[in-house]
């Protein structure tokens, strides 16, 4: 039960930094005019290039990089992106947000989206 909570506490670690690489490149590709969409997609490959890095080396210790645990690693992160991109572009459109606060906002779905889908697909237990 404690190795899981310092997991998880490693976990939320590497997040807290990987939303960080996210926001910051996105908050300069934003500055460099680029629309919000591509700039998403380019900040949040960067963030989860660190997480996967992270997360197999420091949080779950495991440096088995197998093709089927990057090919869920990818799906997984996806999906929360796509996640992003939807309230981003909800709150953009519906509700006259700028990129800025939109990207904000999309933040705590796409990490819960993340942190799930990790769990229970990428860096599962081994039985």
């Amino acid at each position: 039960m404690k190795d899981e909570f310092v997991k998880f506490i490693k976990f939320n670690a590497v997040g807290i930094i990987n939303s960080a690489v996210d926001y910051l490149v996105f908050t300069l590709l934003i500055a460099l005019r680029l629309h919000f969409i591509p700039a998403q997609i380019i900040s949040y490959v960067c963030g989860m290039l660190n997480s996967y890095i992270m997360n197999s080396r420091w949080t779950f210790g495991d440096k088995r990089d197998t093709a089927g645990r990057v090919f869920a690693f990818i799906m997984v992160n996806l999906v929360a992106l796509g996640v992003s991109i939807g309230v981003q572009a909800l709150c953009n459109n519906e509700f006259g947000f700028n990129e800025l606060v939109s990207k904000a906002i999309s933040l705590p779905f796409s990490i819960a989206v993340n942190f799930v889908g990790n769990r229970l697909f990428v860096f599962k237990k081994d039985k």
